[in-house]
């Protein structure tokens, strides 16, 4: 699947679009809007189950960088951008995937995914704000149901190859699939592509003018991969699912000398995500550790990274207590100070240190989140991660992470049910439905678990039999879903 999102992210749309499309009658199950005709060949309904099955997807494949000060970086970056065309039909999703390759991607119902490698590729936050308005454009614009209206039912054949190929783990059937049926789809498109790449260049250049983005970066960012070579070109997955076809960045450039004092970057939190991306990519850690040379407190921190990734935690401490002892209040340094002190056994002394800028940042997810980590995977005070746990349930729901450690702390603190509940979300999130309702029947079993609870664990069981194919769908019985 991650072939496709890589360097055909139309066709990805386009391939989960035909999934959900058995019987095609779905796309009319609600009535179109008013004044809306894309909505009688993908409903915004459609969209949405569309989207939050994509995601999951990439989630149960691991494609998805969950790493919270990541996820709250990019997630800020979207939602301030998106705010600002005031779109009550969507709740956005803004994530970043593992892939070093040059790539962004915008999925029905609100979902935007950048590669990592991407981000790399990008010199400050106004050159990636491009991206991610452009993205949240063809979406609300609606490019995925008008590439929809316009396939012809002959292309079926192309796309059920494509499908077959994916799901198959042969990627070269799906290649050979597309092959057959992309000159007669490209002829047939290909002005469409055209027309919604400008359109998204227009409304994404509104986007990034209302948040007072310097627009100008948006134009050199595309000049930076139009005129990349060797091993980067590559990786450049990126113009072959958004072509810069002529005058597209020269428009963009005229655009940018109407704006007043525009921002590069709003925070420093930019560099300090992309150092955390760029250290993530790396393999050979020792040979990146002799070529950071610097002593700026993100030279600082990228060697404490490498450290920790290395599981040197000694060298990791030596790196990053100078610089958090320069600046306590720096979020990133003090959230990797804390990990560092529990990996060599300080527990208090982290926990210390985390609950001192809590107190700065009462309301910051990361921080509780973090504590949480740190109390569950230790066994103490499970009463307090319980409290910081609750409120940032909405936040992670989709997050295995938070998932997996809900659970663990439920069953230590000896909760059947509410382990049961977290436990089986997480492996539906992962793909595995017979281990989620494995996990339920268990607890329908055990004698700790009172009426009320097997009712409502029942129910979670019936739901998930309905919402999720199995290996073997029962016959009789269970299928029965209304």
């Amino acid at each position: 699947m991650l072939i496709i999102i890589k360097k055909y992210s139309r066709i990805i749309l386009i391939i989960n679009v035909l999934l959900m499309s058995i019987p095609v009658a779905v796309f009319s199950a609600e009535p179109p809007k008013l004044g809306d005709p894309l909505s009688q060949s993908m409903s915004l309904k459609t969209e949405k189950i569309i989207g939050l099955s994509s995601y999951k997807r990439l989630q149960r494949n691991n494609y998805i960088n969950n790493n919270p000060l990541v996820y709250a970086y990019i997630s800020y970056l979207g939602n301030k951008l998106s705010r600002s065309i005031m779109d009550d039909d969507r709740n956005y999703t803004f994530f970043i995937v593992r892939s070093n390759q040059v790539n962004a991607f915008a999925i029905p119902g609100g979902y935007i995914g950048l590669n990592s490698g991407l981000i790399t590729l990008t010199e400050n936050e106004a050159q990636l704000a491009g991206v991610v308005a452009h993205e949240i454009s063809h979406v609300t614009l609606r490019h995925s149901a008008e590439m929809i209206k316009n396939m012809s039912s002959n292309n079926i054949p192309m796309w059920v190859g494509i499908i077959a190929g994916v799901f198959s783990g042969n990627a070269k059937a799906s290649m050979a699939a597309l092959r057959l049926g992309i000159g007669q789809a490209s002829q047939l498109n290909i002005n469409l592509i055209r027309e919604n790449e400008v359109e998204a260049d227009d409304y994404g250049i509104e986007i990034i003018t209302r948040s007072n983005y310097d627009l100008s970066e948006m134009s050199r960012f595309f000049k930076i991969m139009n005129n990349t070579s060797g091993e980067i070109q590559r990786d450049l997955a990126y113009l072959s699912t958004h072509p810069m076809y002529e005058n597209r960045i020269s428009h963009i450039q005229n655009k940018s000398k109407f704006q007043t004092n525009p921002i590069k970057n709003s925070t420093d939190d930019y560099f300090f995500v992309k150092t955390i991306l760029d250290v993530d990519s790396i393999s050979d850690i020792n040979y990146s550790l002799k070529n950071i040379t610097g002593n700026e407190i993100l030279d600082k921190y990228k060697r404490a990274l490498l450290y920790f990734k290395k599981s040197d935690y000694a060298s990791a401490k030596k790196e990053i207590y100078p610089a958090y002892n320069t600046d306590p209040n720096n979020l990133y340094i003090t959230i990797l100070y804390a990990k560092v002190l529990a990996e060599k056994g300080n527990i208090d002394d982290a926990l210390d240190v985390l609950n001192k800028i809590k107190n700065i940042y009462p309301h910051n997810t990361i921080i509780s989140f973090t504590i949480s980590e740190i109390l569950i995977e230790n066994n103490i005070n499970l009463q307090y991660a319980s409290k910081l746990m609750k409120p940032i349930e909405d936040t992670y729901k989709l997050n295995p992470d938070y998932l997996r450690l809900a659970s663990k702390m439920h069953t230590l603190s000896n909760n059947n049910f509410k382990s049961s509940l977290f436990l089986s979300d997480y492996y539906v999130l992962l793909g595995s439905v017979d281990l989620a309702i494995e996990v339920i029947e268990n607890s329908l079993r055990s004698k700790e678990i009172n009426n009320t609870q097997k009712k409502i664990l029942s129910l979670k069981k019936q739901r998930i039999i309905c919402e999720n194919p199995r290996r073997l769908e029962p016959i009789f019985g269970e299928k029965d879903c209304y």
